[in-house]
């Protein structure tokens, strides 16, 4: 959510490079942004875990990238396994997907009535 603060300062106002919109002199002046806050919004980062050392001296970093780093990442590591089917990881929407939340086996009512 997005707040506006209203201060009785008059700003001096220009116009943001990207969109348009007016934004503060101050920001392209005093931190080097000619574009305003709502054009500066950035994307989804993904993590991915790596293990480094050896022995009892190994510990885990997070590289973070953006996701156009990972998907290159995830397509590259699958060419280097050998597999052949690089495609993306398919998002299901499970309110509309037919779920099987079972799996291959089927549950068998345990009771002593049923042993018999």
């Amino acid at each position: 959510m997005r707040q506006t603060i209203k201060t009785p300062i008059k700003m001096e106002m220009i116009s943001c490079t990207r969109c348009g919109s007016p934004m503060p002199e101050l920001r392209l002046t005093k931190y080097g942004y000619d574009f305003c806050v709502d054009c500066s919004t950035v994307g989804t980062k993904r993590g991915i875990p790596v293990t480094k050392g050896s022995g009892d001296h190994t510990w885990t970093e997070t590289v973070i990238m953006e996701e156009d780093q990972y998907e290159q990442f995830v397509v590259t590591s699958a060419l280097e396994r050998g597999d052949k089917n690089t495609a993306k990881a398919e998002m299901l929407n499970m309110d509309k997907e037919d779920r099987n939340l079972q799996g291959p086996f089927q549950i068998i009512n345990n009771t002593d009535k049923d042993r018999d």
